[in-house]
């Protein structure tokens, strides 16, 4: 009988692991030119990256944001809330609302590792941080989403996926 439960936890752990290595985990990099870029939840399925600094119009059911995300640089130790357990890297971000009331969260933005695998923001680590809220049209709000890079890692390129893990927008070294 313990044989059979604890079969039962182990497929449904699993389960679990290959329902979330599914989702949004993208490899995908956006199709976008310079200027303010428009991205939707229709963006083609391979995305372009378009160069830090360049604004990037984003849509949502909420309403429309353009994100900027610039200066890809190593956060001093001092300046750092929450100690890197490898080293911290740090983005501008700025973000306007265009149209609606549009929805923001740090933890969309994602860094790309050399080897392909997505680094989450360390959202508080530093000052000041880009955590979450909603914007009314013409409101704004700038700050910084941190990452704890590993060791002997770097990031080659900043995402921005939608609350259902899509990646809706690629900032990197074009």
């Amino acid at each position: 009988m313990r044989a059979k439960r604890v079969f039962g936890v182990l497929l449904g752990v699993i389960f679990a692991v290959s329902l979330s290595a599914g989702c949004g985990n993208s490899g995908s990099t956006a199709g976008q030119s310079s200027a303010s870029t428009p991205a939707s939840s229709t963006a083609a399925a391979t995305l372009e990256a378009v160069a830090f600094g360049t604004k990037v119009d984003i849509a949502s059911s909420d309403g429309t944001a353009a994100y900027t995300i610039d200066n890809l640089q190593p956060v001093p130790r001092e300046a750092q809330i929450v100690p890197a357990k490898g080293v911290m890297y740090a983005v501008d971000v700025t973000i306007v609302a265009k149209s609606g009331t549009p929805t923001y969260n740090g933890f969309y933005i994602v860094a790309r590792g050399a080897d392909g695998s997505n680094i989450a923001p360390a959202v508080g680590s530093v000052q000041p941080g880009i955590t979450s809220g909603q914007l009314a049209q013409g409101q704004q709000v700038a700050g910084h989403v941190a990452y704890d890079v590993p060791q002997g890692q770097t990031i080659t390129a900043i995402l921005f996926r939608g609350p259902k893990g899509k990646v809706l927008a690629v900032w990197g070294a074009t």
